[in-house]
């Protein structure tokens, strides 16, 4: 047990953390409901920076505690400025205060094929999310020309 206590200690220095949070951006943004029956369960969207120094988003986790833990679908986004990968979770409004989102970046890789052990993750509340400046957003894609047959 000694040794675990060790152990735990010296990966919570700085000093034994991977990565760097330079230029570290995640967001998130509220999506509006279409019907007036959805109102009451908000659709967020979060954006997650692809990279984070040496290490890739590995998983996006949502959770409420003593209710529910669940990891995220992780999508490429090409709607701003930047690499992010976007999750959708939607909650009932009366959640939002308390829901936290925990950020992983435990790969060297960006497709997700290999794994590290940094304990490398970081965990915010989605209030916190969504008061962050959201990237700027990018222009639209060029016109694709037409399938000739």
């Amino acid at each position: 047990m000694c040794k675990f206590v060790v152990l735990f200690f010296f990966f919570s220095l700085r000093t034994f953390a991977c990565g760097d949070e330079k230029d570290f951006s995640p967001f998130a943004i509220t999506l509006e409901a279409k019907n007036k029956s959805e109102r009451e369960i908000a659709v967020y969207e979060i954006l997650s920076p692809i990279q984070k120094g040496d290490e890739f988003l590995s998983s996006v986790t949502a959770r409420l505690k003593g209710e529910f833990e669940v990891n995220l679908d992780i999508r490429e986004d090409y709607s701003y400025v930047g690499e992010y990968y976007r999750s959708y979770i939607s909650i009932a409004n009366k959640h939002v205060d308390d829901l936290e989102i925990a950020l992983s970046y435990n790969t060297t890789k960006k497709d997700r094929s290999t794994i590290i052990f940094c304990a490398n993750w970081k965990v915010y509340k989605l209030t916190e999310l969504l008061s962050f400046k959201a990237a700027a957003e990018a222009p639209p894609p060029p016109p694709r020309l037409p399938d000739s047959k």
